[in-house]
């Protein structure tokens, strides 16, 4: 028998969940329009079910099934090949980033290394540059009229945020901020391949130059760290850096641009926020358990196990879909439904993941966000959709928008 859900199709030869393979690849573009119906349904049917696509993977669409994959590194790894947000990184499959794709103490000491500079307090020293970056960048934009918000704001801040929090110099992140750009546009593998390994020799001067003087900033505190003996090798610290700039740079660009989306089709919230600026702080919580940017992280099976039911053996790969988690009927009654007014006193959401590997600079994206809405939304008065505008979301590793064209009253 075959099930259908939102373009995903499934297989079905009994009752068992091992029985039960889906056709589902979140990189498919098809999926992104419906992605959370898709990934209910699958969810419904089978929180843990196989996909016979990318080689074969374990989709995982549960909220209980993936708090405790995320939370269990003794028996998934966050070390996964050809899935999750190190599939964001080209030309670098060899290389383990230390931190990013380790477990256990190995992690642990890193993320110690490393946390000071991703506090509350911390994250909110840097409210001023982001505003000041923020203001820059608008002023040019106001004289025109109209913009595509994505490429012409959303991805102009973040890289120059992680770019001063890694501790470059302001021309530096300039030079960042251009080549990250340009390897995340790229319209060919060529152009991909060529923009990577630009950037990745860009990241191998500034690795080498901290190897000899160390400033006391984040790189610096990376190039130099002494875990389990030895520092971290040259292509392990580029994959390192280049994840971490991903991670300061495509998920806030793109839950900036979905937040956007979600106001300019919502009239009624968007002056609700404009006219009360506090709410903001709940809005962006709420649009991370709604939509969350990071959409899928991956995982490897490293011992004989069960998951929600599911048998699972050494070397299966599973995909943490965290949107769907977040949904989940079993744990959210409306989950399905953008509220403002949600009482967060109930499970905690996993829109910042979960486990030892949940997202170290939450507290900084939280104050990009706030800082990046207020910002444009009082600079740019009467904002709206261009007329006939088609939007077009995404949905892989990162859920986002491919562009934003709006337009805006001239003062």
């Amino acid at each position: 028998m075959v099930l259908e859900a939102g373009g995903a199709a499934a297989q079905v030869s009994g009752t068992d969940p091992a029985d039960v393979a889906w056709s589902f690849s979140h990189l498919d573009p098809a999926v992104a329009e419906t992605a959370y119906d898709t990934l209910g349904a699958i969810r419904r049917g089978c929180p843990v079910a196989r996909s016979g696509e990318l080689d074969g993977f374990v989709l995982v669409t549960g909220y209980a099934e993936i708090r405790e994959a995320a939370r269990a590194s003794d028996r998934f790894s966050a070390c996964v090949d050809g899935l999750g947000a190190a599939a964001v990184v080209t030309g670098m499959r060899e290389a383990v980033a230390p931190m990013f794709e380790t477990d256990d103490d190995h992690h642990h000491q890193w993320r110690r290394l490393l946390q000071t500079f991703f506090t509350p307090a911390a994250a909110a020293t840097q409210a001023q540059y982001v505003r000041a970056v923020c203001r820059e960048v608008l002023q040019e934009l106001i004289p025109h009229g109209a913009a595509d918000l994505v490429g012409a704001y959303v991805r102009q801040v973040p890289p120059l945020v992680i770019g001063r929090v890694l501790g470059l110099a302001e021309l530096e992140r300039a030079w960042l901020s251009e080549h990250v750009r340009a390897l995340y546009n790229a319209e060919t593998l060529t152009e991909a391949q060529q923009a990577g390994r630009i950037y990745a020799d860009f990241l191998r001067g500034q690795i080498h130059q901290r190897r000899t003087h160390p400033t006391g900033d984040l790189l610096s505190v990376m190039v130099n760290a002494q875990v389990d003996g030895r520092t971290a090798e040259d292509d392990e610290l580029v994959k390192m850096t280049m994840l971490m700039v991903a991670a300061g740079h495509l998920t806030t660009a793109d839950a900036c641009a979905t937040a956007l989306l979600r106001l300019l089709e919502d009239t009624s919230l968007r002056e609700h926020i404009t006219s009360a600026p506090a709410t903001l702080e709940a809005f962006v919580e709420e649009l991370v358990r709604y939509d969350p940017a990071v959409a899928a992280t991956g995982r490897t099976v490293t011992t004989e196990t069960h998951l929600g039911g599911m048998p699972l053996f050494p070397g299966d790969r599973l995909l943490l879909a965290w949107g769907s988690a977040n949904r989940d009927e079993r744990v959210f009654d409306d989950g399905d439904h953008f509220r403002l007014d949600r009482d967060h006193s109930g499970p905690q959401h996993l829109g910042w993941g979960a486990g030892e590997h949940r997202c170290l600079g939450r507290h900084l994206a939280r104050v990009e966000l706030r800082v990046m809405l207020t910002e444009l939304l009082r600079a740019l008065p009467g904002l709206r959709l261009q007329s006939g505008a088609t939007v077009r979301r995404t949905f892989g590793v990162i859920r986002g928008v491919a562009g934003l064209p709006v337009r805006w009253e001239q003062q």
